[in-house]
This record gives structure tokens, sequence and C-alpha cells, in this order.
């Protein structure tokens, strides 16, 4: 072994794409003795990926694949990361154009980016189908709370999951003397006020895919929004990014913020005991990360052994594992959820704070039919008119809201949680949704909106200090929708009462 330890350390071809840790070393002395020859003398290959997951991912993944093929193929790897300037919906128009001139790309695997972006690519046969084993499809579902974990025609497999929760500074809950929260609805209760750290949709997909799960998790469309909004009352502000919004319990700037898990794991391991996240159970759904070959692939019988890999239990390990552990990742925490259930079973106690097991029973959300039909383009807009754009007025009428008195309340939350007419049916969203592909139509729609939350905050902000019950508002001209105005302020008392709790 010391004889092998010190070989490797004198060599630098083998070793450029490892690390020089006891993970290798041990590998070294395996492949010695199985093929009589050091890492640096196996003959080398190359894999072609295209990937938007983040260096340490495409790290910790080559180096442990290359261990392995090493001591199990007798072989090299070198893994070439095709880079085309863009994430996930860059790299699909990337291939998409490259399939439309010819049958092959030269890329072997593409990974990562959301099922969103493998959908369209397999039914344009640009995904080659997947040999999946029987172990696979045991451990791996073909859908979970009805949502597909591979394709039908298996041109592609979820290699990782991803869900939406929060994530919240235990300690400073506790000095404060509030209530750690559990549920979506949690988040808007009053002593929450100006603690909650929040990502502009339009600038984050992940941060509007959140308020999407809060919508979901309402009884229908008015509800869910309902729901929302109060939530987005308690912000403290709107950031950019959603990475920015996570650290913000851990900085100390707010104490609960919104987020995908996998921030909300890599944020708790730096603080561990401090930082809690949260999947609320029956509050998110689990989507698919996938992977696959893409047709006609330079290495083909190269880009399913590392597809393997990736779905088997020891790949798998490596998302949720802490550094440094046997079968966990060598440098890097990547805090992500693996699709497999046996994972949670094997690596039981052992996985990282912050980890949700998606298989325990009553945690993945049952989506209401109303659910789908939220387009999520007319939510990111909705969501800037309504909060981020108006922050401070949206506040100041939450603020009235609860100093209102019981008279006053029913009325006053009615209209807080009014909608735009051409948008206070799930249809109207619908008929939205097609309007505003239309640049100078979604300009008009959107001025409208914001139009309409300006007045309505300070017609209740006016109406509480006066004590008396508001006006009704006029809302929006449906122009752009077929569908009549619903009144939705019956289920006002779901979201405030004069407390301000829910």
């Amino acid at each position: 072994m010391m004889a092998a330890a010190t070989a490797l350390a004198g060599c630098s071809s083998a070793t450029d794409n490892l690390p020089d840790d006891a993970r290798t070393r041990e590998a070294d002395a395996q492949v010695r003795s199985h093929w009589g020859k050091g890492l640096d003398a196996l003959p080398q290959e190359t894999l072609v990926l295209i990937s938007p997951n983040n260096r340490n991912i495409q790290q910790e993944f080559e180096w442990a694949f290359s261990l392995d093929q090493a001591v199990r193929r007798g072989r090299r790897v070198r893994m070439e990361w095709r880079d085309v300037g863009g994430g996930g919906s860059t790299i699909r128009t990337y291939l998409t154009n490259v399939y439309s001139r010819s049958d092959s790309s030269g890329i072997d695997v593409l990974w990562g980016g959301g099922d969103a972006g493998f959908i369209p690519l397999a039914q344009a046969g640009v995904l080659a189908p997947l040999d999946l084993s029987s172990d696979v499809r045991e451990q791996i579902p073909a859908e979970l709370s009805g949502t597909a974990m591979y394709d039908k025609d298996r041109r592609w497999a979820g290699s990782a999951l991803s869900a939406f929760g929060f994530i919240y500074n235990a300690g400073m809950l506790r000095r404060c003397g509030i209530e750690a929260p559990a549920t979506w609805q949690d988040l808007s209760a009053k002593p929450l006020a100006g603690l909650v750290s929040l990502a502009d949709p339009t600038q984050s997909s992940s941060a509007a895919a959140a308020y999407q799960m809060i919508v979901w998790s309402g009884r229908d469309w008015p509800d869910g929004w309902a729901r929302l909004l109060a939530i987005m009352a308690n912000a403290d502000r709107f950031t950019d990014s959603a990475g920015t919004a996570a650290s913000a319990p851990l900085v100390g700037t707010a104490l609960v913020a919104t987020c995908i898990d996998f921030y909300g794991a890599l944020r708790v391991a730096e603080a561990p005991g401090e930082l809690i996240y949260v999947s609320p159970r029956g509050g998110t759904t689990f989507s698919p990360d996938p992977i696959a070959i893409l047709k006609n692939p330079p290495h083909p019988e190269l880009a399913k052994e590392f597809v393997d890999f990736v779905l088997s239990s020891r790949g798998q390990a490596l998302w949720a594992l802490p550094v440094g552990v046997p079968q966990g990742p060598s440098r890097n925490l990547l805090g992500r959820m693996p699709i497999r259930k046996d994972v949670y079973r094997l690596y039981e106690g052992r996985l990282m704070g912050g980890i949700t097991d998606p298989f325990q029973a009553g945690q993945s959300m049952t989506l209401a039919p109303f659910a789908r039909k939220v387009d999520f383009g007319v939510l990111r807009q909705l969501v800037k008119a309504a909060a981020v754009d108006s922050l401070p007025a949206l506040k100041a009428a939450r603020a009235a809201l609860a100093a209102a008195t019981p008279d006053q309340a029913a009325a006053l939350a009615a209209d807080f949680n009014r909608l735009p007419e051409n948008i206070a049916t799930i249809e109207g969203v619908t008929a939205v949704a097609k309007a505003i592909k239309d640049d100078t139509q979604r300009e008009r729609i959107v001025t409208d909106w914001q139009r309409f939350f300006a007045e309505k905050y300070a017609r209740i902000a006016r109406a509480s200090s006066m004590g008396v019950p508001p006006m009704s508002g006029t809302g929006v001209s449906p122009v752009h929708s077929p569908t009549a105005p619903q009144e939705h302020g019956r289920d006002a008392h779901a979201t405030f009462t004069a407390g301000g709790r829910p």
C-alpha cells in the first residue's frame, strides 16, 4: 500500500482530474492488484457531456466515476464538459439546432436542468432510449404523486429530485419568542412581519416555483393566491436571486426564507443545529432532474456506464452524504435528494441535515385539479405587480388589516385578497397566459395590474384609518379574458383575521 501511494504521488497524468486523497490512493492500490498497473498507466477514454449542473456536481461525479471505472474496467476516464454559454434553456436550443442539421451532436450525455427541458427533446427524437435495469426500475418509481420520474419511452430518467420549502434560523426564532414554522401558511403569521426573505420571481425561476407550490396548496386559485399574498406581505424585501434570499437566515438579515431544497440543505450544513430546512408535508411536489444519452453518441458504451453509475445506489449516495464519509463526496457538499428509494434506508441517519425523504407517506403534495392550470408566466408577473413593485404599500395594507376593528375585518380582508378581474378565475388565468406572450399586451396587462394593486392597498389603508369599511374597487377590465369576474372574498377569512394570524 505504501509503495502504491508513493508511486501515485509521483505521477501527474493520471491524477490531474482526481483528488489526492485516501480514496484515490485506495483505488490505485486496487488497480495495481487487479490490473497489474497503477492509475497513471491505464488506457484513457473520453466521455463528452453537456450539463447546467454546477462545477461541484460535475467534479464529484467525475472523480467517483473515474475511480469506479479504473477499478472495475481498468481504464481512466476523462470527462469533457461541453460549454455552450448558458443554462438549461440555452443547452436545449443548442441541441435542437445541432440535430436539425446533423444526426449526431458529438456529445454523449445530457444531464440536469429539470424535466421541462428533456420532454421536448425526447419528443423531437434527440434522446436515445435508455436500457434501465430491473434494479433501477424497482428503486425509482415510474411516478411520484402524479409526476413522471422517467420518460414513458425511457429516453430520460430522473437522476435526483427537486422540491421546495423554507429555511429558518431556529436559534433566533427562539430568542425572539416566535414559534417555528411548519407549513406554508405559518409564514404569514403576524410575528414574522418583515422577517421573511423572498426573491423576485421574474429574476429567479426557483423562487417562482416555490410561490407556485404555495398557490397549489390552496383549495382553489383564489384561496391559493390569498395564501401567497399573505406570505409576501411579511417580506423583508425581494432579492434578485434565490440564493441570496436563502442566505438571509444564515447572516441574520431575516429569520425565514423560501428556497429550493438543495439551497436549504447547503445552508443547513453551514450552521447545523441553528438553521432548519423544511419541505412542508403535503405542501410540495417532487420533480425529477433527468439524465439522458443523446442520439448517436460518440461513446455509447461509456455513456451507458455513466448513466448506470449515476442511477446506482453508489452514485446516488454522492448527492446527500457529508464530505469525506465512505461513499460520500470528496470535497464538495451537493445537498440534493436522491431519487432511489433504497438510498434513504441504506444511509439512514447518515444523510446531510435538510435532506427530506420524499417517499414517506404524506410527504408529497396531492395536486388539486386547478393546480396545473396556474400558469407559471402569469404568476411571475402577478407577484411582481402585487408585491415586488409595491412592497411598502402591500405591507401598509397588511398593517391596516392587523389594526382593523372586528366590524371592518371581513370587508378589508375580502378587498385585500381580491384579484384583478381578468384573472379572478382559473379560466381567466388561462386566457391571460396566451395574451402575455405578446410583448405589447403583456406590458399593458402588467401596468393595469400595478395600478389595481396600488389603488387597492391605498384604499385599505385609508379605510382602516378612517374606521369605515372600504368601497369595493372596480378592478381591471377583463379585455383579455372571456370569462366573467368571480367574487372570491368568501375565502378571505382563511388567510386573515382581525388579529392578522392565519
